[in-house]
C-alpha cells in the first residue's frame, strides 16, 4: 500500500486529537473529581450510579419520614406524660374527700378539679406545628371544646401513617398517632366522670358512694386505659427507633457504594494527566518533523 503524505498527516492529526482528548477527559474529572459526567464515559459504571442514587433517594426520603414520625410521637408521648399528672392529682382529691370536711373544703376541691379537667383538655389540643395530635386525620381541626360541663370531640379515631419503607402503610403497624377516643374513650368518658365527681364535690354535700366508690373506680379506669395506650405507643416508638438505625446504616453503605462507583482516584488520575500530557507534547515535537513542508517553509 501506497503511503501519502495525506495519510500522513491524517493518521498523526487524528493521534494528536486523541490525545488531547484523553488529556480534556481527565481535567474533566479532577475539576470535579468524579468519573463520570455522562453515560457514555461508563455505561455499566453509569447504570450502577443511577441504581445507588436512587435508592439514596428513597433510603434517604424514609428516612425523614421516620424523624417526622418520631417527632410526632415523641410529642405525644410528653402529652399523655402530662395527661397521666393531671389523673393521679385527680384521684388525690378524690380520694381527700373522705367525708370529714366541711362543705367549703369540697367546694374547693372541686375548684381545683375543674382547673385540671380544663388543664387536660388544653394538653388534648396540643399541636405539632399546625396540626392537632390527638385529632386523627382532622387534624386541623381543635379537637375539644368545653361548653360548661359539656364536652365534644371533633376529631375522628382514623389513624396517620408514614410510609418508612417500600410497600403500602398498614395503620395498625405503621400509625404515629393516638386518637381522642384512644386517650378519652368513645365518648370522653374519662372527662366526663371527672366532670360528674367536680359536680358532686362542688354542690357541697356530695353523695360520697357515688365519689369514693363509682368514681375513684371510673378514674382507675381511665387512667388504666390512657396507661395501656401510651404503652402501645412506646411499643411503635421502640420498633421505629430501630428501623432508624437501619435506615442510617444504610444511607452511609449507599453513600459508600455511590463514592467507590463515581469518585475519581486523584493521585491516580493527576498521574494520568501528566503522562498524557507528555505524551502530547512528544507528539506535537515528533508532528513537527513528519509534516510535509510547505511552500511557505521554502519562503522562509
Amino acid at each position: 500500500m501506497r503511503v501519502t503524505n495525506n495519510m500522513i498527516t491524517y493518521n498523526f492529526l487524528t493521534s494528536l486529537n486523541k490525545s488531547l482528548q484523553r488529556q480534556n477527559e481527565i481535567q474533566e474529572q479532577l475539576s470535579d473529581g468524579k468519573q463520570i459526567h455522562r453515560p457514555s464515559d461508563d455505561p455499566v459504571r453509569a447504570i450502577r450510579s443511577l441504581r445507588f442514587n436512587t435508592s439514596l433517594i428513597e433510603n434517604e426520603q424514609y428516612t425523614q419520614h421516620l424523624s417526622d414520625a418520631m417527632s410526632w410521637m415523641e410529642n405525644t408521648d410528653g402529652a399523655i406524660t402530662d395527661l397521666n399528672s393531671i389523673a393521679t392529682r385527680f384521684k388525690e382529691l378524690t380520694i381527700s374527700a373522705d367525708g370529714t370536711k366541711p362543705a367549703e373544703a369540697y367546694q374547693a376541691i372541686a375548684a381545683e378539679m375543674d382547673g385540671l379537667i380544663n388543664q387536660a383538655i388544653n394538653i388534648a389540643n396540643s399541636k405539632m406545628g399546625d396540626r392537632y395530635l390527638f385529632a386523627g386525620q382532622q387534624d386541623k381541626t381543635l379537637p375539644f371544646v368545653r361548653v360548661g360541663d359539656t364536652v365534644t370531640y371533633n376529631g375522628d379515631n382514623n389513624k396517620i401513617s408514614m410510609l418508612i419503607k417500600p410497600g403500602t402503610t398498614t395503620p395498625a403497624q405503621d400509625s404515629v398517632n393516638l386518637t381522642g377516643i384512644d386517650i378519652f374513650g368513645p365518648n370522653n368518658e374519662m372527662l366526663q366522670h371527672m366532670i360528674d365527681i367536680k359536680n358532686q364535690l362542688q354542690s357541697g354535700t356530695p353523695d360520697l358512694d357515688a365519689v369514693l366508690n363509682t368514681g375513684l373506680a371510673n378514674l382507675e379506669a381511665d387512667h388504666d386505659k390512657l396507661l395501656q395506650a401510651q404503652t402501645q405507643l412506646g411499643a411503635r416508638m421502640a420498633s421505629y427507633e430501630l428501623a432508624q438505625t437501619q435506615l442510617e446504616n444504610a444511607n452511609v453503605i449507599i453513600t459508600g457504594d455511590v463514592a467507590a462507583n463515581e469518585d475519581l482516584d486523584i493521585p491516580k488520575a493527576i498521574i494520568d494527566f501528566k503522562t498524557s500530557e507528555t505524551v502530547y507534547k512528544n507528539a506535537l515535537s515528533v508532528g513537527a518533523r513528519i509534516m510535509p513542508p510547505s511552500l511557505v517553509d521554502f519562503l522562509k
